[in-house]
C-alpha cells in the first residue's frame, strides 16, 4: 500500500479541536520553532543538536517542506483557532516495519506544554490519520527518559511494543521505545467512547 501523503495534507487542513487547527507548514514556522529550541529541554527528546544559529532551523524546516513536496511525508503546523499562535509541528512519516505503518513525530513549544494541548493535538492527529487514510498501524518513539512523550504516546492509545536504537545526528546511539496502534484497536477505542465524548477529532 502506498500512502499518498499529498491528499492526506489537503485533508488534515479539515482537522480541527476545540482549540487547535492544522494548516500546511509553511517556511516562516521556522521561527517559533527557533524560538522553541532555545529551550533546552525541547532538545533533549530530538535527535538532532541544539542550534546555534536562525539559519539551521530553516534549513531543517525547508528539508521537511521539501520532502513533503514530494510526497514522501505529510507535514502540518498546528496553530490557535483564535489567534493563530503557533503550537507545534506535525508529521508522519513512512515506518520501516510495513508499507501499511506511519510514525507520527510532533515537536510542541514549550509555551503549550501544559493544560493538555500536546495531548489534544497528538489525539487529534492519530484520529486522522486513521479516518482520512487506510494506514493500519501508528508508530510514535520516545527515549525512555522522555517521560512526556512516552505519557503523550499512552494517552493517544499507543502501547509499547518494542525497544530500538537510532542515530543521533552525531552519530551517537540513542534507545527508544517505539508504541504503536493497529487500526483495529483503534476502531475498539472509538466503539467505547461516548459519541457525546468523542470530540478530540471532528470534521
Amino acid at each position: 500500500m502506498q500512502i499518498d501523503f499529498e491528499e492526506l495534507v489537503t485533508n488534515l487542513q479539515f482537522v480541527h479541536t476545540e482549540r487547535l487547527a492544522l494548516r500546511p507548514l509553511v517556511f516562516a514556522d521556522a521561527w517559533p520553532l527557533w524560538d522553541a529550541t532555545r529551550n533546552p529541554a525541547f532538545n533533549a527528546g530530538l535527535l538532532w543538536a541544539q542550534p546555534d544559529q536562525e539559519m539551521e532551523v530553516f534549513e531543517r524546516v525547508n528539508a521537511i517542506m521539501q520532502a513533503a513536496q514530494r510526497g514522501r511525508l505529510a507535514a502540518v503546523s498546528a496553530v490557535c483557532r483564535q489567534t493563530g499562535q503557533w503550537v507545534g509541528l506535525f508529521r508522519y512519516l513512512p515506518h520501516a516495519s510495513s508499507p501499511a505503518a506511519v510514525e507520527m513525530g510532533v515537536w510542541v513549544h514549550p509555551n503549550f506544554w501544559h493544560g493538555k494541548v500536546a495531548f489534544e493535538l497528538a489525539k487529534a492527529c492519530g484520529n486522522a490519520i486513521f479516518s482520512l487514510s487506510d494506514v493500519e498501524v501508528l508508530v510514535g518513539a520516545a527515549a525512555p527518559s522522555n517521560r512526556g512523550a512516552c505519557a503523550l504516546n499512552r494517552m493517544g492509545g499507543l502501547l509499547p511494543v518494542r525497544t530500538v536504537w537510532r542515530k543521533h545526528e552525531t552519530l551517537a546511539d540513542v534507545e527508544l521505545i517505539e508504541h504503536e496502534i493497529t487500526r483495529a484497536q483503534w476502531m475498539a477505542q472509538q466503539a467505547e467512547q461516548a459519541p457525546g465524548k468523542r470530540k478530540a477529532f471532528e470534521q
